[in-house]
This record gives C-alpha cells, structure tokens and sequence, in this order.
C-alpha cells in the first residue's frame, strides 16, 4: 500500500470520461439527446444556399467558356485571315512574275511602243543578215522618208494585223465620224456580193464582230472627252492596243478581213483569174480562194492584199526593207459603182465631206513579214520624201512582174519562221 505524499491531501482517482459528454448532449437520467430535427426554413435556406453556389460555379463555368469561343473565333478568323492574304500577296507575286516572264519570252500582238527609225538596224539584224547573205537595204531611204515603225506578231496574220491596226490607229486620230460611216457601208456591199455569191461560211458572225470594232472606235472618241487622261490620243491608242493584245477579240477580224478578199476576188473573177496560172478546170478561183485567202494563217501575197484594200476603199503602199522599191498596191481610186456603195447606206444616207480623205496605210515588208511604219508628217498630213510614190499605180500587174514577195518561196505559206527570227 503506497502512502500518500508528506504534507498534502491524498490524491483522488481520475473522473471518469461519460458516455454522453463525449456523443453529445445527454437528458438528466444520463442518456444522450436524440438530435434535433432540422427546420423546414432551414432545409430550404441550406437548399438555396447549396443551389446558389452550384449555379455561380455554373454561370462562372459558362462564362469561361463563352470565353474561350470568341477567343478560339479570333483565332482562326485571325489564321485564316493571315492565310488569305499571304495568298493573295503571293498571288499578285507570282501574277507579276508570270507576267514579267511573258513579257520578256513572249512578244505582244502589237508592240506597245514605237521603234525610232535608228533602230531598225537592229531590230531586223541589218548588219549580220547583209553580211551572210549579201542583201542590199534600203535602210538609207526608208529613214528619209519614215520616222518611226511599229513590230507586230508573225503568226501568219501579220499583214491583216499590221493594215487593220495601222487603219484604226489614223481613224482614232480624228475627231469626226466620217470614215467609220464610210467603212461600214464599204462592208455592206461586200455583204451584198456574199449573198450573191451563196457561200456557207463564217461572214455574218465575223461581219458582226467587224461593225462592233467600228462602233467601239466611236465610242473611243467620245469617252476620251471626260477620261483623265494626259493626252486624248493616248486613252485612245491604249484602248486599241488592248483590244489587239489577245486572239479572242481579234480571230474574228482576221477571219473576217479573209473573207472580204476572198469574196472581192470572186466577185471581180475576170480581172483576177489570169492573175492565177494554177487555175484549171479542177481548181477553180473559189478553190483557190478557199486555200489560199479564207484559211486561217496562210501567207498574203499581192493578189489578196489589192483585194482586201480594193473591197474597203484603203489605200496602201508596201515598203521592202530588201531590194525591191515601194509599191503603192492602191491608191484610192475607184469606179463610179464602187463609189455609190461607199457612200450611201441603205438605211440613211451619210454624205461625205468633199474634203475627206481616207487614211493611207503604210506597211513595212521583210522576209514573209509585214510590220507597221509611220511616214513624217506635218499639219497632220503625211509627208512622203520618196518620190516613187508618184510613179505607181494601182492596176494589178501580175506576180512576175510586180516581183511579188511569194516569188521566192512560193504561192502559199506562213511566216511564223522569220517571226521568229524577227521577234525572238
């Protein structure tokens, strides 16, 4: 038995730890509480309450998504906007490439500029070609008489291409409406002769595309007044370049221009076809126009060309960069029943100025090609220093005698060869 400590009381046993003290609130007989129901008010508060924290978690979760979705929308617009342009930036690269390669490996239809008479030397190779083959150039007296010359396309159309652009070019140049009038109805009695002579061919739809070049000469004329522009004449040419830049607009005025000759040559067969010794019972003068003036590419010689200029009223003359003299092929005049067509149209009646006159077209002549060249002029009107000009005439002369440029190579072919000799 342990004795209690030296001067103090003796120490208790621990209390012991009751049941209802540590489960919770006991009654006074000593048994724990049963615990106490919750209020209705107060399952409703916690309900709310536990609701509306679950719907800020909610509306907090929606709003960070709705979030995200412009941010992910400007993001893509954003990439796909950044995408768009660098294609289209790359686009316009590549176009100007591309361009600029066509440009430099591709000769335009017509040139754009015109070549100052000092450099046809170059531009035909004089120096080289004289020297090799033994030619002699009339390079000393084309650069009395001519200022300037512009190149075109030798596809085979060159000559169709050189007149019809050379002829526009002058009737751009005026400020009245004469001339267009008096071609049209130079191209009515062609129409008239095609209807007499039967043919199934392409007349009518290229006789369309023909008129509507003329009447957007006209419109050329009066859309310039207002165009800011720094020189009338330049809106002008420039609309005309456009237009003889590409085959789509231009085929059907080649096609056309063929089929005139063709039809003046058969229309007129009496004064063409001793012109023609191939000709025989077999191979008619249709036959021969058929092959040699509505086919697409064929080589033009003397016969078709004073056709065409005869049909429309344009005089031409023929300058030859080698050895042959100029030859005016036509000089504008005409019979009497050729002069009522001209002039009058079926519909109205469009007299011309006693003063008018009809642009005089000028081509230059090399190796199977034809190019456009300018004589000088004054005052508007052309000045030729060469005086043969004065000593042709436009009768028709046969091929042997009037030494036509086939004579070398014969009665047929096309000039894409020198074209690119000339151009590449």
């Amino acid at each position: 038995m342990s004795s209690a400590p030296t001067g103090g009381k003796p120490s208790l046993p621990p209390r012991p730890i009751s049941v209802s003290t540590a489960r919770g609130p006991s009654s006074a007989s000593g048994k724990p509480l049963p615990p106490r129901p919750t209020s209705r008010e107060e399952v409703v508060a916690s309900g709310t309450a536990e609701k509306g924290k679950g719907k800020t978690s909610k509306d907090k979760d929606q709003k960070a998504e709705a979030e995200k979705v412009p941010r992910k929308l400007k993001g893509q617009v954003k990439s796909w906007l950044e995408k768009v342009q660098n294609k289209q930036i790359w686009r316009k690269v590549l176009h100007r490439i591309r361009n600029n390669r066509n440009h430099t490996i591709m000769n335009p239809h017509v040139n754009y500029q015109k070549v100052h008479m000092a450099g046809i030397i170059r531009h035909y190779s004089l120096l080289e070609r004289v020297a090799e083959q033994g030619f002699h150039s009339n390079v000393l007296e084309l650069c009395r008489a001519y200022s300037e010359f512009r190149p075109v396309l030798g596809d085979g159309e060159c000559f169709y291409r050189s007149f019809i652009f050379s002829y526009l070019e002058q009737v751009l140049d005026r400020q009245d409406t004469h001339e267009e009038h008096r071609i049209l109805a130079a191209v009515k009695g062609v129409a008239r002769q095609h209807a007499r002579l039967g043919w199934a061919s392409e007349f009518s739809s290229s006789h369309k595309a023909f008129k509507k070049l003329i009447k957007k000469v006209m419109r050329w004329k009066t859309h310039s007044r207002w165009k800011h522009v720094p020189t009338i004449n330049s809106y002008r040419t420039e609309k005309l370049l456009e237009f003889f830049s590409s085959y789509d607009k231009t085929n059907d005025i080649f096609t056309f221009l063929r089929l005139v000759a063709a039809i003046w040559i058969c229309s007129h067969s009496e004064e063409f076809e001793p012109l023609i010794p191939e000709l025989n019972e077999g191979y008619t003068l249709t036959d021969w126009c058929s092959r040699e003036v509505i086919q697409r590419k064929v080589f033009t010689d003397h016969i078709q060309i004073i056709a065409l200029v005869r049909a429309l009223g344009v005089p031409l003359r023929v300058e030859y960069l080698f050895q042959e003299v100029g030859q005016d092929l036509y000089t504008g005049q005409t019979s009497e029943d050729d002069i009522s067509i001209c002039i009058c149209l079926p519909c109205h009646h469009h007299v011309l100025p006693p003063a008018h006159q009809v642009p005089r077209v000028t081509v230059l002549y090399s190796d199977q090609h034809y190019d456009v060249i300018y004589p000088y002029c004054a005052d508007g009107k052309v000045i030729l220093t060469d005086v043969r000009s004065s000593q042709q005439s436009d009768k028709i002369e046969c091929p042997t005698a009037a030494k036509s440029p086939s004579q070398h190579q014969g009665s047929s072919y096309s000039d894409e060869k020198s074209s690119q000799r000339l151009t590449g």
